[in-house]
């Protein structure tokens, strides 16, 4: 059995090189978008917690008063 040539192997390299690149590159962008994904939905909750907060400052005779 012959062994493949050094081109080969090279060639072979850098094929499975290039795969663990691009494929870091797409895990560093799916990284990316969850944090951006993250970062909204905690800014979204500090929103609604600041709105329940107010409507509880208010208390429950505001809603009567009206």
């Amino acid at each position: 059995m012959r062994t493949p040539g050094p081109l080969v192997l090279d060639a072979l390299v850098w094929v499975v090189f290039a795969v663990l690149f691009v494929g870091a590159a797409l895990l560093v962008k799916v990284a990316a978008a969850l944090l951006a994904v993250l970062v909204v939905l905690a800014l979204l909750l500090g929103l609604v917690l600041r709105a329940i907060r107010k409507r509880r400052a208010r208390g429950p005779d505001a809603r009567r008063s009206r």
